[in-house]
């Protein structure tokens, strides 16, 4: 037997646990070329090498299905296929990955500016914006979002509620002229959307904005928007549409309602324009 491994041998070399092996054994991907009478489990120096290409498959993260299935049908051109898939799905996971690092430099950059900028205006150029607008905050009326979440879930996965982490509510025109700022319609934007999938999605034209950050309570919004409609009307302009609010830090985000982040945008032209 001086030229088998045992099994524990083997489990060491690759730093991997005997159970592994076992566990390898009982699917018939690599069993032990010589079990003693004592049950020991050993194994020839082409296992060893055997093992060495499983290890490499998997931790190329190859599923152990599809590498047993490579195993028990052995060719170069099987290789080459399975490398160049395993090539694509890893360009796809950088691409993941990548993406993902932009959407937590995003919400970091925009916490640490909302320090910077509580409670100072400044007029923001935005591009045109697809939205879907839901129930009005009516907690009689929990049914229709409900509704519309359903019929609509399709866009749902593509909303900024997923992509960005945060809701999004609009107060109408019609009620920021009547100061009437807590009856607000829920919305999440859809970006990238085709021409002809519009459906029932609205179209937020480009437009200047007004636009200020606040922090603290939701209960406190009345006094941010009539600070922002003040500084609307001083500074030459008149609302042009309805309002967004951004709500980057709320309830689910932090138990301090004194931690609560958002932003109010509104959009502006000038009075004589």
């Amino acid at each position: 037997m001086k030229n088998q491994f045992m099994i524990g041998e083997l489990a060491t070399l690759f730093q991997i646990s005997t159970d592994t092996l076992r566990y390898y054994d009982r699917i018939d991907l690599i069993k032990p070329d010589i079990v003693g009478v004592n049950g020991y489990r050993y194994y020839s120096l082409r296992s060893f090498f055997k093992l060495s290409r499983i290890l490499f498959l998997k931790d190329l993260d190859i599923p152990l299905e599809g590498v047993k299935g490579y195993m028990d049908d052995k060719n170069a051109d099987k290789l080459v296929k399975m490398l160049h898939q395993k090539q694509i799905d890893l360009d796809l996971k950088i691409q993941s990955c990548q993406n993902l690092k932009t959407k937590i430099q995003q919400k970091l950059d925009l916490l640490e500016s909302s320090q910077v900028q509580n409670g100072i205006v400044s007029i923001k150029h935005l591009p045109r914006r697809y939205a879907l607008y839901m129930a009005s905050a009516d907690f009689r009326e929990e049914h229709e979002i409900k509704t519309t979440l359903k019929t609509y879930s399709h866009y749902l996965k593509f909303s900024s509620w997923i992509t960005e982490g945060q809701i999004y509510t609009s107060v109408s025109k019609e009620q920021l002229a009547a100061n009437a700022f807590h009856y607000f319609q829920y919305i999440f934007e859809i970006p990238h959307v085709e021409s002809n999938a519009l459906g029932p999605l609205s179209v937020l034209e480009a437009s200047d904005y007004a636009c200020m950050i606040f922090i603290g309570p939701y209960s406190d919004i009345d006094q941010h928007y009539l600070a922002l409609l003040r500084w609307i009307d001083k500074n030459g302009y008149v609302v042009s549409g309805n309002s967004i609010e951004k709500n980057i830090v709320d309830y689910d985000f932090s138990d301090s309602d004194d931690e609560f982040v958002s932003e109010l945008q509104i959009p502006i032209t000038l009075k004589n324009g």
